[in-house]
């Protein structure tokens, strides 16, 4: 197989397959596609359905495109990844963050975007907002992940969202590191839960490899205050 990725750094859709088959250690080739590079337009439309980054090649010459997509091929090709879990009620529960994931949360991925080797400064993200209405769209956006996290943490026991590490887990990295990079306040809970993520071996990987990327894309590089 082969998994086509966009930028480690910028690529939150790609990071979810990205990490979840480190984590697993599912055998894949990796290649990256720099995003916002010259002929990355026309390179991506002859390899991928859907003309954009993430997708997969499988061994039979079938190609998966969309994250979601490929967390659900992965979990019948390598059931003992155990990308999904094995209770029907855990189960149907991950479905659904994964889901919501997938077609919610516009408002925090629109001005919260992923930049994993950033890290500014308490509140400067409410410049680039657009206002105090965009700011409280933002903040219910993260409220609302936050009770995802506690509703499946409760219902699992923990350590992470459906016990066991998973895909819903993977699928939720990019978001802590959006918290981590706009200092966003969050829960005892979520900060339990970041810590779990981020103590994995995968974590450090990903974070390495982000920052060694030469690519550079403008737009996400936002002219705010560090920390």
């Amino acid at each position: 197989m082969r998994l086509t990725l966009g930028n480690k750094n910028y690529s939150s859709w790609s990071v979810r397959p990205y990490f979840f088959v480190r984590q697993a250690g599912i055998p894949c080739e990796e290649r990256v596609m720099p995003l916002d590079e010259p002929g990355f337009g026309d390179a991506v439309a002859k390899a991928s359905p859907s003309s954009r980054v993430p997708f997969l090649e499988l061994d039979d010459g079938t190609v998966v495109w969309d994250s979601l997509a490929i967390g659900l091929t992965l979990g019948e090709l390598f059931p003992e990844s155990h990308a999904f879990p094995e209770t029907p009620r855990l189960r149907r529960l991950a479905w659904s963050a994964c889901a919501e994931m997938h077609a919610g949360f516009a408002d925090m991925r629109r001005v919260l975007t992923c930049n994993e080797r950033r890290r500014y400064a308490k509140d400067q993200w409410r410049r680039v907002a657009g206002g105090p209405e965009n700011e409280g769209l933002v903040l219910a956006d993260v409220r609302r992940i936050e009770t995802l996290f506690a509703t499946l943490l409760n219902v699992s026991g923990g350590p992470f969202l459906c016990g066991a590490f998973g895909y819903v887990d993977a699928y939720f990295v990019p978001v802590i590191s959006r918290f981590r990079t706009y200092d966003i306040d969050i829960t005892p809970t979520t900060e339990a839960y970041a810590g779990q993520l981020e103590a994995l071996p995968t974590h450090a990987a990903w974070r390495a490899e982000a920052a060694a990327e030469p690519n550079v894309i403008e737009k996400y590089e936002y002219p705010l205050e560090r920390r």
